[in-house]
């Protein structure tokens, strides 16, 4: 009962910080603002961010604010105004790379 319970636990833990299926295959970059960390991943124009830390904020607000800093840090590029969307799990939003 105790194994298989750890396992069960262990295999949930790991998809914690998976992609949703659309940025499957899509490089990873870890970033840390302040004393929160995000998985960032890329897609063209796309980006998806986890929060990866439990770090607790006291509002949605500042984890998304945590979440744009985190984009701009891992791919050198400026959110989309109004592109923004999320919780404080997952936020998605677009870049603009100039491309």
């Amino acid at each position: 009962m105790t194994r298989t319970f750890i396992l069960v636990f262990l295999v949930g833990l790991a998809g914690c910080s998976t992609p949703s299926p659309r940025f499957i295959g899509s490089d990873r970059m870890e970033v840390s603002v302040g004393a929160a960390r995000f998985a960032v991943y890329q897609r063209a124009d796309e980006v998806e961010v986890l929060r990866i830390s439990r770090t607790f904020l006291p509002k949605e607000s500042a984890v998304i604010l945590g979440a744009i800093q985190a984009i701009e840090q891992a791919t050198g590029c400026p959110v989309r105004p109004r592109s923004v969307k999320g919780d404080q799990a997952i936020i998605t939003a677009k870049i603009d790379c100039g491309t």
